[in-house]
């Protein structure tokens, strides 16, 4: 029988597991997560096919760099944020198909071009009608080209406080061209 040191625990609590015992833990693990991880892509692509290509290449990934997981307590957090950041790789690698201005406009038959001054007045004129917190982050997405991170630190906004502003001015420019507003998600309405 073998003597141990009096610092080292004889039972196997605390002992160190071999490499084969870690990797069977952690694939254990990975594959207890992967409904989850799954359910995240797919709320992420909307697309059935495409997040089980993103949980494949983020458990790839994750079983790559599997020693940078210290405590298997974090590690739903810490596969997620892999899923997260493979989506975010896909459209970094996705290049849009380039058209030519004049090509798309001959295509389309001058569909770009407004028929009548008196639309664009219209629009002017009712865009006008939109209260300012409404109006001015439209005006500065739409005719600036301010990202939603660029309006909310001019107007000292949150995000999502940009994202709901801009989704009720074009409500409300729906109601004033009397067509039905998007529905909000929320189940309740704004008072107007």
């Amino acid at each position: 029988m073998r003597n141990y040191p009096s610092e080292s625990p004889v039972s196997s609590i605390g002992v160190s597991t071999t490499g084969a015992d870690a990797d069977i833990r952690i694939t254990r693990l990975f594959e207890s997560m992967r409904p989850d991880l799954l359910r995240f892509a797919l709320w992420l692509t909307r697309d059935r096919a495409l997040a089980e290509d993103v949980v494949q290449e983020s458990l790839l990934r994750a079983w790559r760099s599997r020693e940078a997981l210290k405590d298997p307590a974090c590690s739903r957090a810490w596969l997620l944020t892999i899923v997260r950041r493979e989506h975010a790789r896909l459209y970094e690698r996705k290049r849009l198909e380039l058209v030519s201005l004049n090509d798309a406009l001959e295509h389309e038959g001058g569909a770009f071009l407004s028929r009548d001054e008196g639309d664009v007045d219209a629009l002017r004129s009712a865009i006008l009608q939109l209260p300012i917190e409404y109006r001015e982050p439209l005006i500065m997405q739409v005719l600036g080209g301010f990202s939603v991170d660029e309006i909310a630190r001019e107007l000292s906004l949150s995000a999502s406080a940009v994202l709901t502003r801009l989704f009720r001015a074009r409500n409300k420019l729906r109601t004033l061209y009397g067509l039905t507003p998007a529905p909000d998600g929320s189940g309740t309405e704004e008072p107007s």
